[in-house]
């Protein structure tokens, strides 16, 4: 018997929240869920990064030399 119960698959969906993006604050483009505080700039636009997004590609970020923009006040236009 699986940990929920009937043996079989159990998936989560995690949705885009759209109040979040009328408050002002632009979800991260990985995960959706978490608020971004990173914005890599790249030719092709604009890339909004949780911490966790950040941390975890940074070396790759910073190797292709893209522009990094940290902070609070992230504009996402």
């Amino acid at each position: 018997m699986g940990i929920f119960g009937d043996g079989g698959q159990r998936v989560v969906v995690k949705a885009y929240n759209p109040a979040a993006g009328e408050s002002g604050q632009v979800p991260c483009d990985r995960c959706h869920a978490a608020r971004a505080k990173v914005e890599v700039i790249t030719n092709a636009g604009s890339v909004f990064l949780c911490q966790h997004h950040h941390k975890k590609h940074r070396s790759s970020i910073i190797a292709a030399g893209h522009q990094i923009r940290a902070g609070s006040g992230i504009d996402p236009r």
